[in-house]
């Protein structure tokens, strides 16, 4: 026994079979401790994936048992019914008042090595919640205004009216703006800005002034003028009229009478005698009306009796007269120095010029186009040109549509050339040729010659010459934050008129959201040092309607042909077409997601190459065109896990 208890032989297999149990708790702890945290992990991961589906199929607020479906299907492909062998799943979706949408989900997951030592199972509980959440972001709503806006979505007249088109868009911006408010995380910054367009763009009170033209050429009249009587003289000037010897009157009273028998004299007995003494003391200085005004007649000493001067009929004691020297003076009127109006040379002007169009006027007032500038109308918005009566110079107003720089003819607007001015998204003018220049209906006029059109100066006494169509929308509205009420009372005052230029609504929408060009030092940063996300929202009506007698951002084609170089309709349409894809390929280089919808109308190809990827709608009555900008709206919005 002895030996026994003192042989060592065979301890290590002791000490190995009491190690087992320790090590057995450890591989096991580490293995459903594995099983446990990857089981957690996947569900929680499919309770996000619920919640963020279901939060993005709600297009408002209102959480629906549609979505409660698509939150649990969403979970279901996640983790599926005894996944990691689990027992008794549940899950569950909610959503608060405000959008939030809240999930729930538990399972058991039994035990297996860990058993051995009294764990059977682990429960497993998470829950999870996903809200839409903007942080800065910059909305530049490009809006069709044109003339079809006032008939209702199936193209009856309406007249503005309810039903109208332009009606149910004033709903859908309000729909929108109320989507992204109700979404704004309080520290971001969410702009706003409006360009409403048909044939042009009110856009000049916003262009800073060092950036508008100088000088620029209108379809317009220059007033030609006959020779002044006193063509070196201003009004007021004393001159004199004439330095004579010239017969007088018997009295005094009737200087510059045409009748004769005023300036017969007596020469028998003593009414000779006074006749004669009338006419020696006759020099003085006397005030003389003459066609109006008054003249100042000196007449001077050493005046002459002359006897039989008049004819030999009546009494033979009554032919005397009367002569002396005479000078006559008299301070000009406006009337004597200005050149009396002749006609009208209607033709194409340029401002400043001294002989605008070929017509000179020399010594003629008031000045003409040659003293024209625009200082005044970028301070007070209006100008004086020399159009109106007989050529007077008339104030001219100006309502903020304005004409492009210069541009480019051709076909080919991919890339878009250096030297169009007007298409580039990023201008910042550096020359005369790369400003804008203020759009003046009231100084323009279309010319006809023998019963046609013309582009050839066109002379005529007629002042009534026809004007071209033009439409000047409200002014557009930069990015700045905005509430509600100023929002509702901007879109109320949205009138439907004119025809569509998509290319001229597209750019400037594109201009005020760049973070480059003319505004760039309010686009680049936001207060809180964050991204801006930059959104332009383009809704149309209809289709691209061009009309080359317009006065549109380029003028009037027909004879400016800034754009097509010949006139011709269908050149303009073409190229205009053309324009609004390299814009919209422009805005979307500058990370400007472009939306357009197509309301009451087809999404053409042009309009939905325009968008960016998926993001061209079509609405075809009020109630979709709400859907369509809340949907947008929703989709703008980051969808955000909140817990």
């Amino acid at each position: 026994m002895r030996q026994l208890l003192h042989d060592k032989a065979a301890n290590t297999l002791a000490i190995s079979a009491v190690a087992l149990v320790p090590l057995m708790a450890m591989v096991g702890g580490g293995i459903d401790g594995g099983r446990y945290y990857m089981a957690a992990a996947r569900l929680q991961a499919a309770c996000d994936a619920g919640a963020l589906a279901a939060r993005q199929a709600m297009t408002t607020d209102t959480f629906t048992a549609t979505h409660r479906q698509v939150a649990l299907a969403f979970f279901d492909q996640n983790f599926n019914d005894g996944l990691f062998g689990t027992t008794g799943r549940t899950r569950d979706y909610t959503a608060s008042n405000a959008g939030v949408v809240t999930g729930t989900a538990s399972a058991t997951l039994p035990a297996s090595i860990m058993q051995a030592f009294g764990f059977k199972t682990f429960p497993l509980q998470v829950t999870c919640s996903s809200e839409v959440n903007i942080s800065n972001t910059d909305i530049m709503f490009v809006i069709d205004v044109t003339g079809s806006m006032a008939d209702c979505p199936n193209n009856t007249a309406c007249g503005g009216g309810p039903g109208s088109k332009i009606v149910a868009l004033r709903s859908a911006v309000m729909s929108f703006y109320d989507t992204v408010q109700s979404a704004t995380s309080p520290a971001a910054q969410v702009r706003y800005g409006v360009v409403p367009y048909s044939q042009q763009a009110n856009v000049g009170f916003s262009i800073p002034r060092a950036h508008m033209a100088q000088n620029h050429s209108y379809q317009s009249r220059v007033a030609r003028f006959n020779a002044a009587k006193y063509p070196n003289n201003e009004a007021g000037d004393v001159v004199t009229v004439s330095d004579q010897t010239e017969w007088l009157p018997r009295l005094s009273a009737n200087l510059n009478s045409m009748n004769t028998d005023d300036y017969r004299f007596r020469t028998d007995g003593s009414e000779g005698t006074t006749a004669r003494n009338v006419c020696t003391n006759y020099p003085a200085s006397y005030t003389v009306s003459v066609d109006g005004a008054n003249e100042t007649w000196q007449v001077f000493a050493a005046t002459e009796f002359v006897l039989n001067q008049w004819p030999n009929t009546g009494n033979s004691n009554n032919r005397a007269g009367c002569r002396a020297r005479v000078r006559k003076t008299r301070p000009l009127t406006d009337a004597d120095v200005t050149p009396p109006f002749r006609d009208w040379v209607y033709c194409q002007v340029t401002t400043g010029t001294t002989a605008p169009c070929g017509v000179t006027n020399p010594a003629r007032s008031p000045a003409g186009w040659e003293t024209v500038n625009f200082s005044s109308i970028y301070n007070g918005n209006s100008i004086n040109l020399p159009i109106g009566t007989n050529g007077a110079m008339t104030a001219v107003s100006w309502t903020g549509c304005v004409e492009e720089p210069d541009t480019v003819q051709t076909d080919n607007y991919s890339p878009i050339p250096s030297g169009a001015h007007d298409l580039n998204i990023n201008l910042v003018p550096s020359a005369e040729n790369e400003r804008w220049h203020p759009a003046l209906i009231s100084a323009t006029w279309l010319r006809y010659a023998n019963g046609a059109w013309t582009r050839s100066a066109v002379t005529t006494t007629d002042p009534n010459f026809p004007r071209p169509n033009f439409v000047c929308p409200p002014a557009a509205r930069k990015l700045s934050a905005i509430t509600r009420s100023e929002l509702q009372t901007y879109v109320d005052g949205l009138t439907p008129q004119g025809q569509t230029y998509h290319d001229i609504g597209m750019v400037w929408g594109a201009r005020f959201l760049s973070p480059n060009g003319i505004f760039s030092v309010e686009n680049t940063t936001a207060p809180n040092g964050d991204p801006i996300a930059r959104h332009l929202v383009f809704m149309t009506d209809g289709a691209q309607v061009n009309d080359t007698f317009n006065y549109s951002s380029h003028g009037i084609e027909a004879w400016d042909r800034r754009i097509t170089g010949n006139g011709s309709s269908t050149t303009e349409f073409n190229r205009r077409a053309a324009r609004l894809q390299a814009i919209c390929q422009a805005a979307q280089q500058e990370n400007i997601t472009v939306w357009v919808v197509a309301f009451g109308t087809t999404l053409t190809q042009n309009l939905i190459d325009c968008a960016s990827p998926g993001r061209a709608f079509q609405a075809s009555d009020n109630a979709t065109l709400t859907a369509r900008f809340q949907e947008i709206a929703q989709k703008i919005a980051a969808l955000r896990l909140t817990s």
